[in-house]
Formats: structure tokens, sequence, C-alpha cells
């Protein structure tokens, strides 16, 4: 069942949900336009949606897809919208089976790359799923987020409703004789006592950062202190030329990595006597219980925010997108090269637990 909407998007066409500064406004209504004008768009069109490269909804692809709507109703196109269409496309690839033999359905991905997102619009047979038609537009990534930062000031949520941007590494070091040798982290991964980690980040907007280990005893171990971080700079957990060494054979630890404009703040003592009492309690114990202990993060982060966050814990390797391959040397001439994990949402809470052998 499908809903037509056109009416009510005559209404958005001059209403504030295009709400970013006039010239920003303007740059996104003509390069989104000059998309959709090199498509051919006659006919009953189904609308299904605009998702990143991931095939995700985000707060960015959410501010464009307004737009696009708007400027479907400038050129008088016949639209509608299924009821529901899937959260995640897999794959990225549109939802072809929204449409109808005799419809065609448009979708499209919002791509970043750099300081530039590319918007690519699809027409595709809504009998076959072949791609009909495809229009490409680049459009300035700061423009998008300036409207991204206006829609979440008009949600009364300030910056806290920003996403941010982070890429991270996770660097593991072995030492065999003279030889250092870099180990790669996982999920229930299993490292050995002398193996050395650090974490290496860069974030795209100012934020605050916190990171630690949690071992099944209960121990606390700081990789990078819970301190405001500012853009484009480079930062390292502990330090640059510096490591956390495991010395405690036969522990789990827990690493934790968190971004946001605001984290535990004053919640900092409660929720470490709450994982205290997990760990006494043996509601935690070695990789039993982790979802508690992850909740009960959650749980202490979510205070610190006026308006409810959607946070969670993210694990393994299925959600990450690669970022950037970069070279690091380091004091005592080992060089590793290392593949950033690329991190987009207004909170970022990452984990991997371990052994210790």
């Amino acid at each position: 069942m499908r809903r037509c909407i056109c009416g009510f998007l005559i209404f958005l066409v001059g209403c504030a949900a295009l709400g970013g500064p006039p010239g920003n406004r303007k740059e996104l209504v003509d390069a989104v336009g000059e998309g959709l004008r090199q498509l051919d768009l006659t006919g009953e069109i189904v609308w299904v949606g605009l998702r990143d490269a991931a095939g995700k909804e985000t707060a960015s692809t959410q501010a464009i897809e307004e737009y696009v709507l708007s400027g479907l109703v400038r050129m008088g196109v016949s639209f509608s919208m299924p009821e529901s269409v899937p959260s995640t496309w897999p794959d990225g690839v549109i939802p072809w089976e929204e449409g109808a033999p005799e419809r065609r359905v448009l979708g499209g991905q919002l791509v970043e790359d750099g300081s530039w997102g590319y918007l690519r619009l699809s027409v595709v047979d809504g009998a076959r799923g072949d791609r009909v038609q495809a229009a490409v537009r680049g459009i300035e990534i700061r423009h998008i987020e300036d409207e991204v930062a206006q829609r979440a000031r008009a949600d009364g949520k300030g910056d806290e409703g920003l996403p941010i941007e982070v890429e991270l590494h996770w660097v593991v070091l072995r030492s065999e004789g003279d030889i250092r040798r870099q180990i790669e982290l996982r999920e229930e991964s299993t490292l050995r006592e002398g193996d050395q980690l650090q974490v290496r980040f860069r974030l795209n907007r100012d934020a605050q950062v916190y990171a630690f280990l949690f071992s099944s005893e209960g121990e606390r171990i700081s990789l990078v202190t819970d301190e405001y971080r500012y853009s484009g700079l480079p930062y390292y957990g502990p330090g640059e030329n510096s490591w956390i060494t495991m010395t405690e054979p036969d522990r789990v630890y827990t690493a934790y990595f968190m971004v946001g404009a605001r984290l535990l703040e004053e919640n900092s003592a409660e929720f470490f006597e709450r994982l205290d009492e997990l760990v006494e309690q043996r509601q935690v114990d070695r990789y039993m219980g982790l979802e508690k202990q992850d909740a009960t993060l959650v749980e202490f982060v979510q205070r610190s925010f006026v308006n409810g966050l959607p946070i969670r814990v993210v694990r393994g390797m299925e959600e990450v997108t690669p970022g950037r391959v970069e070279t690091m040397v380091y004091s005592d001439g080992t060089r590793i090269q290392s593949t950033a994990e690329k991190w987009n949402a207004p909170v970022i809470v990452r984990a991997f637990s371990f052994s210790v052998q």
C-alpha cells in the first residue's frame, strides 16, 4: 500500500524545513535540481529514499532527502512513497521491489569523499530491478554539514545532534626478538603477555573523547583521558610513542573508545562503581555478561543529553567503513601500515573484548 504525499510536499516547498542559511540553501537546491533534471521522471514514480555508501540512513541523507522531495514537487513530478522502506539497504542496492510493473522506482545514495559529497540518483525498473537512468551531482560537504547543523538547532538539540566523523586506528605490536610485529585486534582476539596497545585518531569536528580498558577483574586503565579534542589534529593514546603493555595474563579486557559532544561528565564515578558491582556480583565474568557492561555504559552516557540520542556499543567488524591507509613510524624505527576505521555519528562508542595469555 502506498500513500501519495504530493499535497503535503507542496507545503514543504516553502517550509522552513529547508532551513539552512540562504547561500547554503541555494547550493543544495541547485545541486539536487540539476540531478533530477537529468532524469526522465514522466509517469508514476515511487520514491524510496536516500542512503549513504553503506546503505544506511544518516542525518546527512535525511537532510538532502527533503531537498529531493521538494525538487520533485517543484518539477510537478507525480510520485508516491511506500508505507515502509528498509532502514538499511544491503550493499546499497535500491529496494526496487517497492515498485510495481507499471511504475519506476527512484532512490539515491549520498557518498562522502573528503570535502565533497556525491549525490547519485537512480531510476530503477519496478518489475526487474534494472537501473534505467542515473545522475550524479557533487555537493561540498560544508553545505551538507551546515544544513544538518541547522536542522539540529531547529530540533532543539544544538550541536549534540550533529554527526562527528572519526578515523580510528587500533595498533597492537608484539616483540619477537629484535622485531616488533603488528597484530590484528578483533573481538575475542587472544593477545600475549607483553603485547602493546595504542589508539590513534582524528576528528572532523571538536568533541569530547575518552578511551579506557576495563578488565574482568575490575581493573581500569586509561587509554585517552576524558577531555575535549579539536578537529583536524592527530591524537594518540596513551601517547605517540607510548603504549599500554599487557602484563596480566589470564584476563579478559574490554577496550572502549567514545566520542561525543558530551560523554560521562559528572556521572563517571558512579558509572565505574556500577561496573565494579557487576564484577563483584559475577554478572560480568570474562566474556559472560558483556552486554550488561555495554548497557551500563550507554545508560550513563545518555544521562548527559537532554534530548535522547540513539547510542549503542559497536563490536565486531561488520559495520566498519574502511578509512585511509596510513604509514606509522615509531621512535625505535618500527614502521607499520594501518587502515583506519571510519565512523560517523553524534555519539560513537566502539569496543573490543580480548583475552591475554
